[in-house]
């Protein structure tokens, strides 16, 4: 599998593992990327934090293939509220398997929000919808392939570029958001320069709706990409104090192929301070794991 990934780039970014509250939900985050990590989602979600915002992510995917590979994942970002109608914010992700194979991407976005409605008084002009857009920086390498004897038969050149995203996000009324993305606008060739074999990243359309409650919040996504459509769902039910978080969603690989369970908690030990975790466990794709598990830390400050 790692050979494959190497020489083809059949794999590369097309992880699309974000924070562990998106998880729980199933991946659905399209319309309630509320958070930095969901810079990836929907660009035009940075627009929902309050004043400025910090999160981090580790995850283990996959725990238990029979070749003893560790994939992991890690997430860094932030967010800065410029003003009261536009946003600010910067990512790094990083995907790696073991140290043979790994993915960057940093990426910076831009958020504004703007009403759908015209009016003589700005007062009376509900910022109803939020735009949003992305520039990234990716690239992959990896480790030479090696014989049993030491020597080295291939050392493919990784691949670096730059690529963009753009999103919406539509209040329809106060706790219906609507939301339409777009990732990987250029459609990038990111096969290694030593390839004789193009594989073009994927452009990618998400469309997402949410319906938000006092303490309870579901979210459905889907996803066209390559002619094909995922589905995901998604829920989360919150304490009457709203320290504690109980989610769960699914996720349908172009409806049928395959599907993942996910399922997660969070807690909040303080106003600003946010603790997530989710699982996330693939159905009928891959055999013999133990499933992902990743864990947030998201802190809002500076109000």
């Amino acid at each position: 599998m790692l050979l494959f990934i190497a020489k083809q780039s059949q794999s590369a970014f097309r992880d699309n593992y974000l924070g562990a509250k998106s998880m729980a939900m199933g991946g659905a985050y399209t319309a309630l990327a509320d958070d930095i990590d969901g810079i990836l989602a929907n660009p035009a979600g940075i627009n929902a934090i309050k004043a400025q915002q910090l999160t981090a992510t580790t995850a283990i995917l996959h725990v238990g293939l029979s070749d003893e590979s560790r994939l992991s994942q890690n997430i860094f970002g932030y967010a800065y509220k410029l003003r009261e109608i536009d946003s600010l914010g910067i990512l790094w992700k990083q995907f790696s398997v073991s140290r043979l194979y790994y993915e960057n991407i940093f990426a910076l976005s831009y958020a504004r929000s703007t009403s759908l409605y015209l009016s003589k008084s700005e007062q009376k002009r509900p910022r109803n919808l939020s735009m949003g857009g992305t520039i990234k920086l990716m690239n992959w390498d990896s480790a030479p392939t090696i014989d049993s004897y030491g020597r080295t038969l291939e050392d493919l050149s990784g691949w670096t570029g730059v690529d963009f995203d753009l999103g919406f996000i539509i209040w329809t009324s106060e706790n219906t958001p609507v939301a339409l993305s777009f990732q990987n606008l250029r459609n990038p060739n990111i096969a290694s320069s030593s390839s004789n074999i193009k594989e073009y990243l994927p452009f990618t359309t998400s469309m997402g709706v949410a319906a938000i409650e006092k303490n309870f919040t579901w979210v459905l996504d889907l996803i066209l990409k390559n002619g094909e459509i995922d589905l995901k769902i998604g829920a989360e039910r919150k304490s009457h104090d709203n320290r504690f978080y109980f989610r769960a969603g699914m996720e349908l690989a172009n409806l049928a192929w395959g599907m993942n369970f996910t399922a997660g908690a969070g807690y909040k030990p303080s106003d600003s301070m946010r603790i997530d975790y989710a699982f996330v466990y693939p159905i009928n794709t891959i055999l013999d794991t133990l499933g992902s598990h990743r864990i947030s830390i998201v802190y809002d400050f500076g109000e």
